[in-house]
């Protein structure tokens, strides 16, 4: 058996053993119902994975249907059914939500289809903006100097992205730049001891990693710790999804070790999430090493976190506006069905053509607001961005519910498409899977053989793909990643990795000549 079956295969024996103990855990009608939908949509797409070698020709956009499925449906499967809970706990209308997350689920899978069918005829063609990119040295492999030197800039900006306003906003770009040290095992792996010393720089990037845990509790951003460790993990599943390689022994038994480390290491974890949460109220009051010891206080103090967990599932259970949903604060990141639910509960509560004529403005509104202020007062576009200081979750729980703007609550963008658009939205929505996958493509190099290769940048910002790739929690930021996001990040990466190539100068060795051979057969 070849490790992309193996792990193909694995994921659908689980996915089918949820299925069966959650006809066992809430036998009911609608629990049951919820968990066929998320079933055969979610075997549907391991399936395309596994048979229709999506992840070989496309996968970047590959990474981000798979990141779709489990961030609204096969998560929550498997996460609430490992903790013996209904999937549809919590939800106002578990069928609801789940079907339409699966219809447009299967919109982007046939999009997926049709997209790969015509990328293909010409595998070996550049391109203008391929052409470019490849000039810009997007498709270069990095020198382990200009990694580290990328990562030492991302890892600063979190520091200036954690507060609020326009500095915050422009470091938050950079943010994505501190994965870039976690790439070295995966390049020394492949191009070998000319790379660079290994030994010493998986030395480095254990310090590192503790830099980065101590970063995230001083500034109190969870999102920071785990970031790294699901980028690493997405591309080592990447690698194994493309790898017609036997499954060796060997490679059972590590992956074994790991997971029985990484399930021990969870519930302390969570509780380390949670004193996090806890600590919050004092971010911005007090400095980052008293954030430090307030944060291990609390985490040593189990019956605390405990009593803050009741109450907040108590106050959840009569709140106007509630997410509670996965129990574990950790994996609460990774799963978005209620905010999903959420929004598409306050959308289904807009029935007035003034509530909704209110919901378009806003979202052409937030989509003009990402021009830069000079730009949009010399186009004298009359947009204050200071007015809309809010999410469009927080705007929908406004028109429906009357809840106060701010929270920064999730929203969906499939809610607010319905609402604004009704049934023409699912024509949009295969036109932005195509922009996406476009996009996408563009991280990837073909060479004239159809072999596919990801770019340093695609690696780095795998999680963003695979969290967002062909969903958001606004239209607006859909439009803008489209229009503006992209080409920043495109822009933020270039510029970096040329200051890091004129610093270091560069190497005349595999990882300087474009992607290295052996990197091509792993990802």
């Amino acid at each position: 058996m070849s490790v992309k079956s193996a792990i193909l295969n694995a994921l659908m024996w689980l996915t089918l053993i949820a299925f069966l103990l959650q006809c066992v855990i809430d036998p009911s009608s609608e629990n049951i119902a919820s968990v066929c939908i998320v079933f055969l949509s979610s075997l549907t797409l391991l399936a395309y994975i596994k048979w229709g070698g999506a992840a070989d020709d496309q996968p970047l956009s590959t990474v981000a249907l798979l990141g779709f499925c489990v961030t609204t449906q096969l998560g929550a499967l498997l996460v609430q059914t490992a903790f013996w809970t209904p999937i549809r706990v919590s939800l106002y209308n578990p069928l609801y939500t789940f079907g339409t997350l699966a219809f447009y689920q299967g919109i982007a899978i046939l999009v997926h289809v049709v997209y790969r069918f015509f990328s293909s005829a010409n595998p070996g063609r550049v391109g203008i903006f391929r052409g470019f990119l490849g000039w810009a040295g997007i498709y270069r492999v990095p020198t382990s100097r200009a990694l580290w030197f990328m990562g030492a800039i991302g890892l600063a900006s979190f520091v200036f992205s954690s507060h609020d306003g326009t500095i915050a906003r422009i470091a938050s770009g950079f943010n994505f730049l501190a994965w870039a040290p976690f790439l070295l095992p995966l390049f020394t792996r492949e191009i070998g001891p000319s790379y660079c010393n290994a030994r010493r720089n998986n030395f480095f990037l254990i310090g590192y990693t503790g830099m980065v845990v101590v970063m995230g509790i001083a500034l109190n951003v969870r999102v920071i710790m785990f970031i790294g460790v699901m980028t690493v993990g997405l591309l080592y599943l990447l690698v194994g999804m493309r790898s017609n390689a036997p499954l060796a022994r060997k490679s059972v038994l590590r992956l074994g070790v790991l997971m029985a480390i990484l399930l021990a290491l969870s519930p302390p974890l969570s509780d380390l999430a949670t004193s996090m949460a806890i600590a919050r109220g004092s971010r911005g009051k007090i400095s980052p090493m008293e954030m430090v010891q307030r944060t291990i206080s609390v985490w040593n103090r189990p019956a605390l976190i405990a009593e803050y967990k009741r109450e907040r599932s108590s106050v959840a259970r009569f709140a106007a506006y509630d997410e509670h949903y996965i129990a574990n604060p950790l994996l609460a990141r990774l799963v978005e069905t209620k905010f999903h639910d959420n929004a598409l509960h306050f959308a289904s509560a807009l029935t007035t053509e003034d509530a909704k004529d209110q919901l378009r403005k806003v979202t052409a509104d937030a989509t003009w607001a990402a021009i830069p202020t000079p730009i949009l007062k010399a186009l004298r576009i009359g947009v204050d961005k200071e007015d809309l200081n809010y999410s469009m979750g927080d705007y929908m729980a406004y028109l429906s519910r009357g809840v106060p703007l701010g929270g920064r609550k999730t929203g969906s963008m499939f809610a607010q498409g319905a609402a604004i658009m009704g049934p023409l939205f699912p024509i949009l929505y295969v036109a932005i899977c195509l922009f996406l996958y476009g996009l996408m493509d563009l991280l990837t190099r073909r060479s004239a053989s159809g072999t596919v290769n990801l770019s340093a940048l695609a690696m780095m910002t795998l999680w963003m793909y695979f969290y967002r790739g062909i969903t958001s929690d606004a239209l607006s930021n859909v439009f803008v990643f489209i229009f503006r996001g992209f080409g920043q990040t495109v822009l933020i990466y270039v510029v970096l990795f040329g200051i890091a190539r004129m610093m270091f100068g560069t190497q005349r060795s595999r990882q300087e000549s474009s992607v290295a051979p052996g990197w091509q057969q792993a990802i």
